[in-house]
């Protein structure tokens, strides 16, 4: 997991190139002038989304994981938490993994860390790391933020 903003990570040498690459694409992307939906960077290895809705209370959000992309969270408007907990033998699976969506769906969240995201912030999910995004602490308040898929194969070393 990496926590940042998109302007300092868009530039950090120490952030594999492809990491750097989406970030930097995003950065030239008029992201609060897009319309919700899905754009593609290079087709379906660099992609991300535009999203609008409404945060939950954290206790409502199902855990989930990926397997083959890497979550790019970017907060554009509003507030947001992010639960973050490794994976490990007490989480059980909340049905079958769904390979097509690269989904899957889990019962609790055991040792969890929360993550407080404002405008410009983003977190970096890698395959296996279970979260729980779109929550608040508080009173539920619309949000509009990226989700940014990087297909994990392209990182070094895979």
């Amino acid at each position: 997991m990496i926590i940042d903003t998109l302007a300092r990570a868009a530039v950090n040498p120490l952030y594999p190139a492809i990491i750097r690459r989406l970030l930097q694409a995003l950065e030239q992307h008029p992201l609060a002038q897009l319309a919700p939906g899905r754009y593609a960077i290079d087709g379906d290895a660099l992609f991300f989304s535009v999203i609008e809705g409404r945060s939950r209370p954290l206790h409502e959000q199902r855990p989930e994981l990926h397997r083959r992309y890497v979550d790019v969270h970017l907060l554009l408007e509003g507030e947001e938490v992010i639960g973050a907990s490794p994976l490990d033998s007490r989480q059980l699976s909340d049905g079958p993994f769904n390979e097509e969506g690269d989904i899957g769906f889990y019962r609790g969240m055991g040792e969890e860390s929360l993550i407080r995201l404002r405008p410009g912030d983003i977190v970096l999910l890698f395959p296996g790391e279970l979260h729980r995004p779109m929550a608040t602490l508080g009173i539920p308040g619309r949000l509009r933020k990226v989700v940014a898929k990087i297909d994990a194969s392209l990182l070094p070393g895979e």
